[in-house]
């Protein structure tokens, strides 16, 4: 009984919010943005569970020694700090703590002065890091063993010369025709083959979500409760 619970709501509340999108009555306009209402007071209990999750693995971490667990105290450490500093805007009013210039919240200069020039520089960091990754992905499928291969090639040739305003420069300077040449075939490959080939992969995508979301409200599959698809 405990698990037909959950299907019975996942059917009702599928069913509903399906239909609302697609009546304009006031009644099923309110009923939308009453579901999106309590979807939000989900949320941060989902927070919560994400908060509850890091901190098992972490701690897990330290206590087998796992590798690299050091640098597990440095995830508590920023998180304690940022929550000590970033929630409590009640101590603000703590005559002493104002006198000493030390204020909190999301605004404190203490807050704002870790966010960044700690959490904005790691997070470059990381984004810079996946431009070795791309280019080692991009050496192993642009060599041209294929037809399709040497397509690919081409197209993200033409459109990384016409990217960057030093393709046009080299192009006017070394070929007397056709002026802006590079940025006129990269926007069109841009304009055309891509974009033909990102509406089939959105189209495909949006096939399966919906296809997925069939199986979910019709109690097909099963996987968010846990168990095995089909019990």
């Amino acid at each position: 009984m405990r698990r037909q619970v959950p299907l019975v709501l996942c059917f009702a509340f599928g069913i509903v919010m399906a239909l609302t999108e697609f009546s304009p009555h006031q009644w099923s306009k309110w009923i939308n943005e009453e579901v999106i209402d309590w979807a939000l007071v989900i949320g941060p209990f989902a927070l919560v569970i994400a908060i509850a999750t890091l901190v098992q693995t972490h701690w897990t971490r330290i206590r087998r020694r796992t590798e690299h667990w050091q640098y597990s105290y440095l995830v508590f450490g920023g998180m304690i700090i940022m929550l000590l500093i970033g929630i409590p805007t009640f101590l603000n009013k703590i005559p002493f703590l104002s006198k000493i210039g030390l204020s909190f919240g999301q605004k404190s200069p203490i807050f704002v002065w870790l966010f960044n020039h700690v959490q904005v520089p790691m997070d470059a960091t990381m984004f810079s890091l996946l431009a070795f990754f791309i280019a080692s992905a991009a050496y192993r499928a642009f060599r041209a063993r294929t037809l399709e291969a040497t397509l690919l090639l081409g197209a993200a040739l033409i459109v990384m010369i016409g990217n960057v305003p030093i393709g046009d420069f080299i192009w006017n300077a070394v070929m007397p025709f056709g002026e802006n040449l590079p940025s006129d075939a990269r926007q069109w490959i841009l304009d055309n083959p891509n974009l033909s080939a990102r509406r089939g992969i959105i189209l495909g995508i949006s096939l399966g979500v919906i296809s997925q979301s069939i199986r979910i409200i019709l109690g097909i599959e099963r996987s968010y409760l846990g168990g095995v698809e089909g019990e």
